[in-house]
């Protein structure tokens, strides 16, 4: 008797799919097969049919592999990006069509426009280093003193100073709810900042979640585990989910609310059973 071929349930492959987009944001580098299968918990075999048949459906793509070599996938969106961008002769300029500089201007102008809001409602679905930018963006938006977003890997998320205190963010963009184990990462940068000299009382930690972000803010559950909300209890920290900041955001930029009023709110953090 012929076996038929099991049908590849869909939301394993959205699991797969998502994994290695997030798995680019959140670590800068593409993953590996073996990364995908040790991430999800996956059989060899299940991990090969669900990334074969990804591919075939056209979202993602084979950038590197080989008889004894890693196979590396890619979303395809992101790949056919990178084709797009041809590296100009810097000579190609004084070729330029008049009627070209001067839509490319126009153009300019208006991504830029286009990019702050952009940024803003990256705090609905983002993860990684688009969604810290993202939070970075917004509090300068509200005009927090010294927004910091620092580049060492071993750091905290984002940082920003508010009457003298020094808030301290960590920050997670995730499928599921928000986690104690990012919870205790916020107060190991804490502790670090203690041990280099921090004065105890002017030092805040703040934790910030996109929680359930594939899924529709309206359509979202509860933003944190109870564990998690345990550990913030424990350390006292301040929580915040991204949907909290977009709303003040949308607010502030209908004039319904002041920046000084939105940064009180922020401040104050969100309340959590």
């Amino acid at each position: 008797m012929v076996r038929k071929p099991q049908k590849i349930n869909r939301d394993v492959a959205e699991n797969v799919y998502r994994f290695i987009e997030d798995y680019i944001f959140e670590n800068h580098k593409l993953c590996s097969t073996s990364d995908i299968v040790n991430a999800l918990k996956m059989p060899r075999r299940k991990c090969d049919k669900v990334l074969k048949e990804l591919t075939l459906k056209g979202k993602t793509t084979i950038v590197y592999g080989g008889r004894g070599k890693p196979t590396i996938y890619i979303p395809t969106y992101m790949f056919e990006e990178v084709l797009r961008i041809q590296c100009k002769p810097h000579w190609i300029e004084k070729y330029a069509f008049k009627e070209k500089v001067r839509i490319t201007k126009k153009i300019t102008e208006m991504k830029r426009k286009i990019s702050h809001y952009e940024t803003l409602e990256r705090l609905l679905y983002g993860t990684g280093e688009p969604l810290e930018d993202a939070i970075k963006y917004a509090f300068e938006y509200l005009e927090f003193e010294s927004v910091e977003h620092p580049q060492e890997k071993d750091s905290y998320d984002v940082s920003f100073i508010y009457h003298g205190k020094k808030y301290i963010v960590e920050i997670e963009g995730t499928t599921k709810q928000g986690s104690k184990e990012k919870v205790n990462q916020l107060d190991g940068w804490i502790k670090k900042e203690l041990n280099l000299g921090m004065d105890p009382n002017k030092i805040v930690g703040v934790f910030i979640v996109n929680h359930f972000r594939d899924k529709d803010p309206e359509e979202r559950g509860e933003p944190l585990t109870e564990h998690a909300k345990r550990f913030l209890k424990y350390h006292r920290f301040l929580f915040l989910t991204t949907l909290f900041l977009f709303n003040l955001i949308i607010e502030v930029s209908e004039g319904s609310l002041s920046k000084e009023e939105a940064r009180k709110m922020v401040v104050e953090g969100e309340k959590y059973a």
